[in-house]
């Protein structure tokens, strides 16, 4: 078995990967010397549309329907996470926005939405990365 390496980076590349895993760059046939994969004789390779999954992440992400990037690449778990999170937060932000909640007032309401505030940027940005890039999250959940 030889050793593939991609050749923009440099970086090792398994054997039957057409991207890097380093650069996220198509690998040539030509660099390991194959002929390139048919997909139609391999119904089981997914392809995954990036953009769809960065409009999926972002867009619905920025009202607190975080995780649907997650959905759209089949993995259920951190997307489900992600929801929830996202659901969650965005509600206890419109509750502190609104008023509603009569029994914390003045600087300590302010308080508590300016870190809930933080908190769903954070989610958000950390959810949009992770579907986008797949990286951010090396472990699995199990």
């Amino acid at each position: 078995m030889a050793d593939r390496r991609c050749p923009y980076c440099k970086e090792r590349v398994p054997e039957f990967s057409v991207n890097c895993p380093r650069c996220y760059r198509d690998i040539p046939p030509e660099a390991s010397g194959r002929t390139p994969i048919d997909d139609t004789r391999a119904p089981s390779v997914n392809t995954v549309n990036r953009r769809a999954v960065a409009m999926l992440a972002l867009i619905p992400g920025a009202i607190g329907l975080m995780g649907l990037g997650h959905f759209y690449q089949k993995d259920y778990r951190k997307g489900a996470m992600f929801l929830c999170m996202g659901i969650l937060m965005m509600a206890a932000i419109v509750i502190l926005v609104s008023g509603i909640s009569a029994s914390v007032t003045g600087v300590m309401s302010i308080i508590l939405t300016v870190f809930m505030v933080i908190m769903f940027i954070g989610t958000y940005l950390i959810q949009a990365f992770d579907a986008i890039v797949r990286s951010l999250f090396k472990i699995r959940l199990a």
